[in-house]
């Protein structure tokens, strides 16, 4: 039972990571390699705060948060006056900068992370079980699902599309292409640290590995195969992809070789959805129908 609420746990998180990030890619056409990043800043914060100052978790998903938002400000000035495969670079060397400091920085407990984290608490009430942790995280993935949904089908949301499709047109009918873009970056950024808060607590110990390129990567690919534009095609891709490779561990298949093959089949997927579906599962058009 741990075991199937630990899996759900990680479900809904990425699952969180993902629709925020379809914000970017699948909205606004803003290809961001930098998602782990920001959802480790929110993890990293989380866990200091909660071992030297407080596991309260208002305050933490507070601070997790607002420190995403802080860090992603930093980025998106000068990232988001680039276009295309700039703005891809610009991101992914956000990426590299913010894993290196994971890595090295004392605070940070270099590549051993930091563990003991306490559980967190709210009004009194410590969310010390499995099961009430991974409510924590579903509540989260609902709020990110809603408010996108309600972003996403409001006039604003038509104002991403519309910069995805010609952000020139745009900036000729009057709108600031960088204000929308920019404020689109910190909503996704809010949801990606509230994740990491999330992430911590689920665990107890977090290490820099969980915030690599590889994470980054894995995350672009739930929305891909998911579909870009679409929100319930990110929630169906992210259940897909970490069911399917879990069950590569009740095969007969040796301990080493079994993370490079989810590696290989994430990498398969991603390949084949690009060239023969790039729709995804659930195409734009049939989620702007719900």
């Amino acid at each position: 039972m741990n075991y199937a609420i630990y899996i759900g746990n990680l479900i809904a998180l990425y699952a969180t990571l993902a629709i925020s990030l379809n914000l970017l890619v699948g909205y606004t056409g803003l290809l961001s390699i930098a998602q782990a990043g920001v959802y480790g800043i929110g993890a990293y914060v989380t866990a200091l705060v909660a071992l030297h100052y407080t596991n309260n978790l208002l305050i933490t998903l507070v601070l997790g948060s607002a420190a995403g938002v802080l860090v992603s400000l930093v980025v998106a000035l000068p990232a988001l006056r680039l276009r295309n495969e700039y703005f891809l670079i610009a991101t992914l060397g956000f990426q590299s900068i913010i894993f290196s400091l994971f890595m090295n920085l004392d605070i940070t407990g270099g590549p051993n992370g930091l563990w003991g984290i306490p559980h967190p608490a709210l009004f009194g009430f410590i969310f010390d079980t499995s099961l009430e942790k991974f409510l924590l995280a579903a509540g989260l993935t609902v709020v990110c699902y809603w408010a996108a949904h309600r972003v996403t089908h409001s006039p604003f949301g038509r104002l991403l599309r519309a910069v995805r499709e010609e952000e020139t047109a745009v900036a000729a009918l009057g709108k600031s292409v960088f204000r929308i873009k920019f404020s689109i970056f910190m909503f996704s950024a809010v949801f990606a640290a509230a994740a990491g808060t999330l992430f911590t607590f689920s665990l107890s110990a977090i290490d820099p590995i969980g915030f690599s390129l590889d994470e980054s990567i894995f995350i672009i690919t739930l929305v891909i195969v998911g579909g870009t534009g679409s929100l319930n095609g990110s929630v169906l891709a992210t259940v897909l992809l970490i069911l399917v490779p879990e069950g590569l561990k009740f095969l007969p298949i040796p301990d080493v070789v079994a993370p490079q093959l989810r590696q290989i089949f994430y990498g398969l997927m991603l390949v084949l959805f690009t060239r023969f579906r790039r729709q995804g599962l659930i195409g734009e058009y049939r989620d702007v129908l719900t």
